[in-house]
């Protein structure tokens, strides 16, 4: 995307954002988009109405997602956490590895999302 006519406070909020590691993208993805939501379908229906607008930070959580799964952090316990406290969700499987399929579920549906609305 072409940046340099917007306005600088975009801009600067823009490259900010692009400038989160990958655990602080997803730490607020999962606040904007999961934390509170009724399941699923409701994240779905969320990120569709945002995604309708722009798919530009849709596919920023997308790259953040995949390089957190492509790259776990090496602390145990990381990625359940992440899921637990900044999702507030109660996986059934309350492990790290539990998380990351949580995460690649999350990361299946941003794909499904945003190739519906960019058709």
């Amino acid at each position: 995307m072409e940046t340099s006519r917007l306005p600088e406070p975009i801009r600067a909020r823009m490259e900010a954002l692009a400038a989160r590691s990958p655990i602080e993208a997803v730490r607020e993805f999962l606040r904007d988009h999961v934390t509170d939501s009724d399941g699923l379908e409701e994240v779905r229906e969320d990120l569709y109405l945002v995604g309708r607008v722009s798919t530009l930070g849709l596919h920023q959580d997308l790259a953040a997602i995949e390089s957190l799964l492509a790259e776990p952090p090496s602390s145990p316990g990381t990625l359940a956490r992440l899921v637990g406290w900044e999702a507030n969700w109660v996986l059934d499987d309350p492990s790290d590895a539990g998380a990351a399929r949580f995460l690649g579920d999350l990361a299946q549906l941003l794909r499904e999302v945003i190739d519906e609305v960019e058709r």
